[in-house]
């Protein structure tokens, strides 16, 4: 995703990150400790007829692929690129599998996704495998191309035990990308509860102004104001915000989130909840989000929040945070590595702390999570030669990386010299600023190689990073390679903010539906997306009376809104 503090060790075997991030066992095999060997790739007929042997390729292979290049994946080694570094020419080594990129760009403002559509739109063919985060319009388009293979057998066949027990966590992982009982991409497990948020607030602040952190928005409104009038900063200058928010892109976003006011009240906007009758309903339209909307205009008028907070996006409100402007902030655990490090930059001495989501006034906390662990999706072309080296690639990292073994050639990370160096007392150390020298060909950063990899991060073993946190934060020793990174390269604050989360994971208000676009959503989502978020707005911003709520569910409904509540609870019946 982005930037990250170089004390860290990047997040090599998780996130979110963001960071950070980030959403989150190995079958019968809770302990972060263990990595069996029933995490080797299945050797079977089929693998040796394609000339895979001994967990390589007798004969080297191609697989062509295309990429766009994020913040936290795009820092080389000097002469170095994501054609040609560290980790292409260790899976060409190990795996005989030599990959090629078809293009790359720069994946800022979407220029990813927009490549992707354009060459889906002109019919374009596709490369051997397509990795995708983001969009489920994009995902749907992508299978709708009918480029890609359904990928069930090829699971069944080649992927680790590892992977297939991430995959059985939560069998509505497959939902999205099912189509006629087919499965049609892979998808990219996650850490679990990596993407559910806590309250991060300036503990400094606080401290000046002899404030307790609130445990209820009634508490949180008294916190605020103090933020905003009571000079946190001591510069004796008015200009400071209670929350850090962008709902530019929603109103129940990854980061500067404003879910937790809906939650409060007992919906989840932007998502399919279950109501009280067994239905799935939007919850952008239930009466609960008015009443949240009444709080967010309050909050709007009286400067606990940004003016600016419906142009701004989730990285650009988180900004608000990072210079010393806000004083609370919502998102997930993982922040201290990213964006984080830039308010420790931009305002030295300043903290921050994780608490929990606070209640709403009859003392109800809902914030969004809870969904199964997979960010992104692996698409397998049906020309592809060979469209089962994806997943020995994939394996690679479960059996190597994702849990490695004492005494194992990744225990300290991927490579030395990038994501992390040794000492001379034989610890490890990510603080490239304090030992430049122990990163030659680096400057600023560290160089991760998972953020290079065609996962994202590599491979994550869903229950590992929580499980891990919250041993570490309740003081246990780190024993592990995995734990001993963790410890190690993790703040304090986010193993603590973990144990937040998993203390407060009842709270998490699950999306429901998980199927693909319905008929009515193809032609009708983008016009009723812009009905509620232009309705939300105007209300927040006073253009529009409160009552104007009622008038936008009665448009909703009759605009296509009532059948997409029908197809989507004729689905969800259907798999239920």
């Amino acid at each position: 995703m982005k930037k990250w503090l170089s004390v860290l060790l990047v997040l090599s075997f998780m996130l979110a990150i963001a960071a950070c991030s980030g959403n989150n066992t190995n079958k019968g095999t809770n302990s972060p400790a263990t990595n069996k060997p029933g995490n080797e790739p299945v050797q079977t007929e089929e693998g040796n007829k394609e000339g895979f042997v001994d967990g390589k390729y007798t004969t080297p292979i191609t697989l062509t692929t295309v990429w766009g290049l994020n913040q936290n994946g795009s820092v080389f080694k000097e002469g170095e690129s994501i054609e040609d570094n560290v980790h292409t020419r260790l899976i060409k080594e190990r795996l005989g599998i030599d990959i090629k990129y078809n293009w790359v760009v720069t994946n800022t403002n979407d220029a990813y996704k927009t490549k992707l559509r354009l060459m889906l739109s002109s019919g374009e063919e596709m490369p051997d495998v397509v990795t995708y985060r983001g969009d489920m319009e994009t995902v749907n388009m992508l299978i709708d191309s009918g480029q890609f293979m359904p990928i069930g057998d090829l699971v069944d066949k080649y992927a680790s035990d590892t992977y297939k027990a991430g995959l059985d966590l939560d069998p509505t992982i497959w939902l999205p990308i099912s189509r006629g009982g087919e499965k049609l991409a892979l998808p990219i497990l996650d850490y679990a509860y990596n993407a559910d948020h806590v309250m991060w607030i300036r503990e400094d602040w606080l401290t000046k102004l002899n404030l307790k952190a609130p445990t209820t928005l009634a508490e949180m409104e008294t916190v605020m104001d103090a933020f905003v009038n009571g000079d946190p900063d001591g510069d004796s200058k008015k200009n400071t915000i209670g929350l850090a928010t962008g709902f530019k892109n929603g109103f129940a976003n990854w980061m500067t989130d404003i879910g937790f006011v809906f939650g409060a009240n007992g919906t989840m906007p932007g998502q399919w909840n279950l109501a009280a009758d067994g239905t799935l309903e939007h919850g952008s339209i239930n009466p609960a989000a008015k009443d949240a909307l009444s709080t967010l205009k309050t909050w709007l008028e009286k400067g606990y929040i940004s003016q600016d907070s419906a142009l701004l996006d989730e990285s650009t409100g988180s900004e608000l945070f990072t210079k010393g402007e806000a004083g609370i902030m919502f998102g997930p655990n993982w922040l201290p590595a990213w964006p984080f490090p830039d308010l420790l930059n931009n305002v030295p001495g300043s903290k921050y702390k994780a608490y929990p989501v606070p209640a709403g006034p009859n003392g109800k906390i809902g914030s969004a999570g809870g969904n199964p662990p997979a960010n992104g999706y692996l698409f397998v072309n049906k020309k592809a030669k060979n469209p089962e080296a994806i997943l020995h690639y994939y394996n690679w990292f479960f059996e190597n990386m994702a849990n490695p073994q004492p005494g194992s050639e990744f225990e300290k990370g991927f490579a030395e010299g990038y994501d992390y160096a040794t000492l001379p007392d034989g610890s490890i150390t990510a603080d490239i600023a304090n030992h430049p020298d122990l990163f030659p060909g680096l400057k600023d950063q560290t160089a991760p190689p998972l953020y290079y990899t065609l996962t994202y991060e590599g491979a994550r073993i869903p229950t590992l990073y929580a499980e891990t946190h919250v041993k570490l934060a309740g003081g246990a020793e780190a024993v592990t390679p995995y734990e001993k990174q963790e410890f190690n390269t993790r703040l304090k604050e986010n193993t603590d903010a973990m144990k937040v989360v998993m203390d407060q994971k009842d709270i998490r208000m699950k999306n429901y539906y998980m199927g693909p676009l319905t008929e009515t959503m193809q032609s009708k989502n983008e016009l009723l997306n812009k009905l509620l978020n232009e309705t939300f707005n105007k209300i927040i911003y006073g253009q529009q009376p409160l009552e104007s709520f009622d008038t936008m569910v009665a448009n909703w409904k009759k605009s296509g809104g009532e059948q997409i509540t029908k197809e989507v609870n004729d689905w969800y019946n259907s798999v239920k």
